[in-house]
């Protein structure tokens, strides 16, 4: 036995309350019309319906319901639903979307704009906003290049002298998102100094995979040498040596080689922040950093200390300059 009930309903809570479970969220809809038929021996059930968004013409996609006896688990449902480009609209562009949603659990996010997102929006802006993990690979990195990053092909060649470090954070990188982790690779060049500075929101681990570092590290105040001085842990790292660098933590790396040098640096953090000594010192009043000297100096020489400070990557020190006779900053 099969029939079929043609209904006009303005409500979506007209229908089955399996299709009304299936309709898109940005859909206030319009049920055109629903179909229902049934085997004589009552093993499936079938609903299939037509709807559109209030106040459009046309046809904005289709729900087709199905509920299959099983003899171990009772009824099955199965519920599908397709979005066609029929509906005129001032408000809407055409689209076409369809998804597949099985059993009782949660719909999926709809897409907003074609190919997923939200317009004006960072692609880690819309993977923040994206309700889980899934949706977020679905509607934001929909392409499998979104999971690449080329270190190489993101260099620069700046802005200092002495080489260039190159960040694979949330901003770059925006997969990382949520990962908790990130990572940077330092192109150091002969005699390359990536000055000392602190990550404010994640450890580091370095690890040297080409040419010779000099490490530095100074963890904290309190940590001291004998005679009571900070101490500064320094090492020298060959290729395949690595080190750690505690969060917050002043620390730096030097190329003293004639040749350049790279490691490549894992961190705590997606979003793991960085901030150079001497550029943030330099950066409060002429008056905090005269006191930090003992008021030593005065406010013009603070001006002549500011001005001299290199961007990072700089070129250091100066014995390593005399070896690979490169000409010091003028």
């Amino acid at each position: 036995m099969q029939f079929t009930v043609p209904i006009l309903v303005t409500a979506v809570l007209a229908l089955s309350p399996a299709i009304a479970a299936a309709v898109p969220e940005d859909y206030d809809t319009a049920v055109i019309s629903q179909t229902d038929s049934a085997t004589t021996s009552s093993s499936q059930h079938h609903s299939h319906a037509t709807y559109r968004p209030i106040g459009t013409a046309g046809t904005a996609g289709t729900i087709h319901h199905s509920m299959t006896k099983s003899s171990k688990h009772g009824y099955k449902p199965t519920v599908t639903y397709s979005q066609s480009s029929r509906v005129t609209t001032k408000s809407k562009s055409s689209k076409t979307h369809s998804k597949t949603h099985s059993g009782a659990g949660p719909k999926p996010t709809d897409c907003k704009t074609p190919g997923g997102g939200l317009p004006g929006l960072s692609k880690t802006q819309q993977i923040l906003l994206s309700d889980t993990r899934a949706d977020a690979i679905n509607n934001v990195l929909t392409k499998n290049s979104d999971f690449v990053f080329s270190f190489g092909q993101k260099k620069t060649g700046g802005p200092g002298k002495g080489g260039e470090v190159v960040p694979a954070n949330r901003k770059t990188f925006p997969a990382l998102t949520g990962t908790n982790m990130g990572m940077a690779v330092a192109f150091l060049g002969p005699c390359g100094f990536n000055t000392p500075h602190v990550h404010p929101r994640a450890a580091e681990m370095a690890i040297v995979t080409e040419g010779t570092i000099v490490s530095s590290m100074l963890p904290e105040n309190g940590v001291n040498n004998a005679d009571g001085t900070p101490r500064e842990i320094l090492n020298t790292l060959r290729k395949h040596d690595a080190t750690i660098f505690y969060q917050g933590a002043v620390h730096s790396q030097f190329n003293p080689g004639c040749e350049p040098a790279t490691f490549v640096a894992a961190l705590s953090a997606e979003d793991f922040g960085t901030g150079q000594v001497a550029q943030e010192l330099f950066g409060a009043s002429n008056a905090a950093v005269a006191a930090v000297f003992g008021n030593a100096i005065d406010g013009a020489d603070v001006d002549k200390l500011r001005g001299q400070i290199s961007k990072n990557v700089a070129l250091g020190v100066e014995q390593c300059l005399k070896k690979c006779r490169i000409n010091k900053r003028k």
